[in-house]
């Protein structure tokens, strides 16, 4: 089902009452801050590589101040380090290319790396281990450029904590010439235990968001689960339709959104 995932995702972590988010691949902590206002009780990290975004997440005094626990981590299937391919960016505007470094070095040759730096490499398994307790709930925000199998596949250790993964994933090898793609992604999520939820975008396309959630829920929380999807259904349905009509107020909203996070 195609619905907002990135609302849907912030929705359930309260409903899912879940005690740790980690923004994995943040970028500039937007997310973890709209996360840390879902559940102000809970821990939030966010794991980000390209040290130029990292400097200005240590410089944002939201992120001080609601303390979120920012680290110079990139996320992956082992401990140790890697090669990040920089990709330059202009910190003057909100520059889609902050995002774009990758432990991929992208074929698109609208994007070449500016640099190749070591990073320190993480398992989350690893990265989560002591926070890991029998009550421990885990919720999963995944955009590493290309790495979505190999982070997930460095969580085996805490799944079954883990009830709730959002994750970018490819269909054509966007990213890296020898990347994993969506049907690898999604067998990997389910051999753990995960089961789909929803996406934001069909899946034919070439780059979509997925929703997983823990398959073993109960009853109940199961129920809760596919009301909240079908509201968030039809809110799409109403999103789009507006979208259609009204262009302009879409720019203005997503507009709005960017200045909510101050970017030093």
């Amino acid at each position: 089902m195609v619905v907002n995932t990135r609302r849907l995702f912030t929705t359930l972590l309260s409903r899912l009452q879940i005690s740790a988010v980690c923004d994995v691949g943040s970028m500039n902590g937007a997310d973890a801050l709209t996360f840390r206002t879902a559940v102000p009780q809970s821990s939030v990290y966010a794991l980000e590589p390209n040290p130029n975004n990292f400097r200005r997440m240590a410089a944002n005094p939201a992120l001080r101040e609601r303390n979120v626990r920012i680290e110079p981590l990139a996320a992956t299937n082992y401990d140790g380090h890697g090669d990040l391919y920089l990709v330059e960016a202009d910190y003057s505007r909100a520059d889609a290319h902050r995002g774009m470094s990758s432990l991929y070095r992208r074929p698109d040759p609208l994007c070449p790396p500016s640099a190749v730096i070591r990073v320190k490499t993480t398992r989350l398994d690893t990265y989560l281990a002591d926070k890991r307790t029998p009550q421990a709930r885990f919720a999963l925000w995944i955009d590493t450029e290309g790495k979505a199998y190999e982070v997930i596949e460095g969580t085996a250790g805490v799944a079954e904590h883990v009830y709730l993964l959002h994750v970018e994933v490819e269909t054509q090898p966007l990213i890296g010439a020898d990347q994993k793609l969506y049907p690898e992604v999604n067998a990997l999520a389910q051999r753990l235990g995960f089961a789909e939820l929803a996406t934001d975008q069909p899946t034919d396309r070439e780059q979509f968001n997925v929703l997983y959630v823990r398959r073993n829920l109960g009853s109940g929380t199961r129920l809760a689960l596919q009301t909240r999807l079908l509201s968030a259904r039809l809110r799409h349905l109403i999103v789009t339709a507006v979208a259609r009509l009204c262009p302009a107020c879409v720019r203005r909203y997503q507009a709005m959104r960017v200045r909510q996070v101050s970017t030093p």
